[in-house]
Formats: C-alpha cells, structure tokens, sequence
C-alpha cells in the first residue's frame, strides 16, 4: 500500500523496526542453538549405528528364540505411529511438511480400515493431528526433551508396551531428518517390529558398507542369560532410535528457525529502505506543495 501521509509513514517504519529487533535476536539465539543441538544430533548416530550391529549379532546367536519386539503379526490392522514436532512456531515449513505427509499416510491406513493410534511429541503435531480428528493415546512437549529425558521415554513407552501388549502390530515413527543447515527432510519409517537383519529403522541409524565388518557374529557371554540380555539390549536400541529421532528433529527446528529469521530480517530491512525512500519522496512533495502554495500567495497579493 502506498502511503502518502509522512507520519503514517514513520509510524509504519517504527513498527517495521521494533519487529527487526526480535527477528534478529530469535535468528541469533536459533543460531547459538543450533550448535548444541546439531552436535547432540550427529554424536548419537554412531551409537545407534554399534548397538545396531550387536544387535545384528546377537539375534542370530539362537535362531529359535524371537524376541517380543520382533514378534510379526500378518496382517496388520492395528497401526502405531511415533509423530515428533516442535512446540512453538516460526520455523518454516518444518511442521507443515512433516504433519503433510503424516496426514496423507493416516488417510490411506484409514481407507485400508486399519486402526491407528498416535503418540505425538510437540504441541503443534498435537494441536494439528487433535483437529483432524486422529487417535492421540500419548502426547509429551518437545521442550521436555533432553531436560527431563525420563518424562519423555516414559511417554515414549506407551507406543511400545501396546506393541508388546499385542495392542497394535506395527510401529512407525515420523520426524525430521538432519541433513545441514540448509537442508532437512521429513521421514517416515517403520521400526518395530524389528526382524534379524533390523530393517526398517531410519536410514541415518544403518551402518556404512564400509563397517559391515563388524557384523561378524561374536562368542559373547551372557548374564544373566542369552534371552534376557537380548530382551534389555533390544529395548535399548529402540530407545535409542525414538532418543535420535527427537535429536534430529531438534536440530531441524533450531536451523529451520535461523533461516526463517534470517529471511524475516532481511525482508524487514528491505521494507524499511522502501518506506524511507517513500518519506523522503512524500515530504519533498509536500515542501514543493508548500512552496507553490507561498508563491501563488504571494503573486495573489502583488496583483492586488
């Protein structure tokens, strides 16, 4: 909108101002951490990589003996999803993307007449998935995530006790993958159950080619026994996939925010180079007007 008015103008430009001043702090706290979180992200993966193989390992020690998390029930009608989100808002599309391609899953499992119950980590998966009208056994704030790590795998044990229960036959798990500061992709994986070779969990959890090595089977010696320590071992390593998930999904929201203040700032800077060029523009019509206003009168009295 073209403004004319010189104090609508500076009005506009004060507004303009103060809202610069908290983008660019939130783009700076973003930044700081962005750090920690993209640190905590990439340390876990080697992690989850290692416990992976020994559990590749230890699973194929007694052929005969499944686990209850690899427990495979066909055909699955009960479907359990693991939905990761933020709290707040103000970081893109980092959200809509995800709880898109969640939607769209939950709708084709609903046509399929499948029954699906969700635990959902954030308040904006909650408010969004809530509103659509899907099932929300479990739900616990994104901001609760590494200060009370216990609140957060005591929700994330619901999802997996229906599964041992026999209340659902499979488990997924949707969140943001972290790839650089630049870039993150939404994901939807199938964890549990989990089969000998542990496929279907995240692609960043699966080991290099290079490592396959260390897939070798190894004597170990078990206490208390072989099926109890499989058993711990097992449900470790699940927690270890929801714990990463989270972790990922952090890193993205802290970078999708830096680039969406980063954006706002300049958007707002912009903004205010225009509207100062408007001012400038605007008051020098109106000394112009002035002028040819004092001239006129002036010429008006020298005829008289």
């Amino acid at each position: 909108m073209q403004l004319t008015n010189t104090r609508d103008i500076r009005a506009q430009i004060a507004n303009i101002s103060k809202t610069r001043k908290i983008t660019k702090a939130m783009q700076q706290i973003s930044f700081a951490k962005l750090a920690q979180a993209r640190k905590r992200a990439e340390a876990i993966r080697p992690y989850g990589r290692i416990l992976r193989g020994m559990m590749a390992r230890l699973v194929r020690v007694d052929p005969d003996y499944q686990p209850a998390l690899m427990a495979r029930r066909v055909p699955a009608h009960r479907i359990g999803m693991i939905v990761v989100t933020t709290d707040k808002g103000l970081c893109g599309p980092l959200n809509t993307r995800l709880l898109q391609q969640v939607v769209a899953q939950l709708a084709s499992w609903e046509q399929a007449r499948r029954e699906v119950s969700l635990t959902v980590v954030g308040l904006r998966g909650l408010s969004t998935l809530g509103r659509a009208g899907f099932k929300v056994v479990a739900h616990v704030p994104c901001g609760c995530e590494f200060q009370h790590s216990e609140e957060l795998l005591g929700t994330m044990s619901v999802p997996i006790m229906q599964f041992l229960k026999g209340e659902i036959d499979e488990l997924y798990v949707a969140t943001n993958r972290f790839v650089n500061t630049l870039n993150y992709e939404p994901i939807v994986s199938r964890f549990l159950p989990l089969d000998e070779r542990l496929v279907g969990v995240p692609a960043y959890l699966q080991p290099p080619a290079m490592a396959r090595a260390e897939y070798a089977p190894v004597d170990y010696v078990y206490e208390p026994g072989e099926q109890e320590a499989v058993d711990a071992l097992l449900r470790r390593y699940v927690e270890t996939i929801i714990y990463q998930a989270v972790a990922e999904n952090s890193a993205c929201e802290q970078a999708a925010r830096m680039t969406a203040m980063k954006a706002a700032t300049e958007n707002a800077d912009r903004r205010v180079d225009e509207l100062t060029l408007q001012y400038h523009k605007a008051r020098q019509e109106a000394i112009t007007r002035e002028l040819i206003e004092i001239v006129a009168g002036a010429a008006a009295v020298d005829e008289r």
